[in-house]
């Protein structure tokens, strides 16, 4: 899985009455029609990250307890509702095809899956009482949002007298007792975590029953009432115009079928680095929803390169990025505030700018640098986008040119994302943007030069950025250097969004300069028209260090090549401390 990747949580961050308070009176209204039932039932909570049938010590449980009947449930959250913009057509997608898989693997047992919409602690509670239920089954979400529902749930189970059994199998260490080997002191590097492994001991092996281990098939509920059927995507408030944009299909069918096409892909080292940018092989979004076990996914990998040495760097690649998924849940955890950079402790607070008209052009994919602006629109249309990609859209907003807040990105990922996992995301953003997590220089993905080394005819940029499709591959990636003759022979894109750093008014003077000539103002460090042949990149560094919390940080900032290198470090140094970057 890549930290892409690395690739949603259930609820937002409200404490235990809060949740049981809240309820849709329609929902619950609409629910409370079910009649009592008379034989105690086992009931299953499918969760947004545990949605499959192998490796489900949750589901397993449920199945094999002495109660007579069986009965398994999927909540839909309001708070995910379209109305908030949570969730886009994409997301919304692929979870229901993972709802149906699950659903038609269910009728082999002869039973269903349930799926009800509302607060989940308040659909769970009138399920109780409705289904006579005993006992309950869930698998715990790692992310720190969903500890108050959690812990809701347990409540809730001790005070209608029932069983509540809960288990981890999202990540492939417990988080509390990677906390608890590390004397309950805040993990803070990834070279901390790494440590602890000795004591850890190797990850637990997948549970994988089979159909005889769940004995006869149980008692069928017979047509299931459209109250609990799963919804479509009209259902849900979604014109046909938007339908069915992304090539992934969701469920664990199709997760375990691509397994090993997987496997044979990343096997090898692509013959054209460019189709990276294309492949549609990740497991990514299937282990962000469950649909595959992370505990199957690194066995697998492991048992096939016992067998296939070539597949033993993939193993190695594997287990590492994995790895690196286990910190941030366990950071996550452990440190208050993580998805944002207000009372976050490890989070630098940069004061950034905060264009909104700049960020709303970055998120449509309206910049004028193609590089970037084809990956943020594949992300709209796909859900998916390859880490490089990730990298060097996250560096562009953030530190690299927009000055634009971390946490504006993290929201837009949130939103589009297939793979989007909050913990995973909030701590690659904080690193990606240079506010955490930092502990050695970091790459500066430069938004002309980077993707000509991955993408030297610009495929992908023709591909998504079809304005392009007649640019010269040796300026598709910087088309304001063409020549205006090419200029006019091709479909322009957008004009390129200067820094947010620059204000509207220096920014117009700086165009009524001849071309090449530079300003005087010191801000004009930051102007592209003077920069004549590269955008505020390359070639030089200028390290800003700063000591916080107890940590080393730094932010990279790149000079264009043309500049002085004396001359500019001096004039950057200045405005840095002038304005307050630090």
């Amino acid at each position: 899985m890549d930290t892409e990747s690395i690739s949603t949580s259930s609820c937002p961050s409200l404490s235990g009455d809060e949740i049981e308070k809240q309820s849709t009176s329609e929902d619950v209204t609409k629910r409370s029609e079910s009649p009592c039932l008379s034989t105690p039932t086992v009931l299953h909570w499918f969760r947004m990250n545990s949605l499959r049938m192998h490796d489900n010590p949750a589901l397993h449980k449920a199945m094999t307890d002495p109660a007579r009947r069986f009965r398994c449930v999927f909540v839909i959250d309001p708070w995910f509702a379209v109305g908030e913009k949570r969730f886009c057509v994409n997301r919304w997608k692929f979870l229901l095809e993972c709802l149906h898989d699950i659903d038609k693997r269910l009728h082999s047992l002869n039973s269903r899956l349930y799926v009800a919409k509302g607060h989940p602690i308040a659909v769970l509670e009138k399920m109780c009482a409705d289904w006579n239920v005993e006992s309950i089954t869930y698998q715990v979400d790692c992310d720190p949002r969903s500890t108050a529902e959690e812990q809701a749930l347990d409540k809730l189970a001790q005070t209608l007298n029932i069983e509540s059994h809960k288990f981890y199998s999202h990540t492939l260490y417990e988080p509390a007792k990677v906390i608890a080997c590390n004397g309950n002191r805040p993990l803070t590097t990834f070279k901390d975590f790494k440590a602890l492994l000795p004591l850890l001991g190797a990850p637990e092996s997948p549970l994988n029953p089979t159909l005889a281990d769940f004995g006869k098939l149980f008692v069928s509920d017979g047509d299931l009432s459209e109250d609990f059927s799963i919804p479509t995507l009209a259902d849900l408030g979604f014109p046909n115009d938007l339908l069915y944009t992304s090539e992934w299909i969701g469920g664990e069918t199709e997760a375990l079928r691509k397994l090993p096409i997987y496997c044979q892909l990343r096997a090898r080292a692509p013959t054209n680095p460019v189709d990276t940018l294309f492949d549609k092989s990740a497991m990514s979004p299937y282990i962000k929803y469950g649909c595959l076990s992370v505990r199957y996914f690194l066995w697998t990998v492991k048992w096939l390169a016992k067998n296939n040495p070539t597949l033993e760097v993939l193993a190695k690649d594997v287990y590492s990025k994995l790895l690196l998924r286990e910190f941030y849940f366990t950071v996550a955890l452990q440190i208050p505030n993580f998805d944002t950079s207000v009372n976050n402790p490890i989070c630098i607070p940069y004061p950034w700018d905060n264009d909104y008209s700049a960020f709303r052009l970055w998120k449509e994919g309206k910049t004028g640098y193609p590089w970037i602006d084809a990956a943020m629109r594949q992300l709209n249309k796909e859900g998916w986008i390859h880490h490089h990609l990730r990298e060097s859209a996250a560096s562009f907003l953030t530190r690299g040119d927009l000055w634009v807040s971390w946490v504006w990105g993290k929201d837009v990922f949130e939103e589009l994302l297939l793979d989007y996992e909050p913990s995973v995301s909030c701590g690659c953003w904080m690193r990606s943007s240079c506010c955490a997590f930092v502990t050695v220089p970091v790459e500066h993905y430069c938004p002309v030069t980077f993707g000509q080394k991955l993408d030297p005819e610009g495929i992908y940029i023709k591909t998504y950025v079809p304005e392009l499709k007649g640019m010269p591959a040796e300026y598709i990636f910087s088309p304001w250097l063409a020549p205006l003759e090419v200029q006019q022979a091709t479909q322009p894109g957008p004009s390129a969004v200067r820094s947010s750093r620059l204000s509207s008014s220096l920014y117009k003077a700086c165009l009524q300069n001849p071309v090449g000539q530079r300003c005087t103002d010191d801000l004009c460090v930051f102007c592209f028209h003077c920069s004549v042949t590269f955008p505020f990149y390359c070639t030089f560094t200028l390290y800003v260090f700063r000591l916080q919390s107890g940590f080393l940080n730094f932010i990279l900032i790149n000079i264009p090549p043309e500049i002085p290198v004396l001359c500019c470090s001096l004039r950057l140094a200045k405005l840095v401390f002038r304005r307050g970057r630090l």
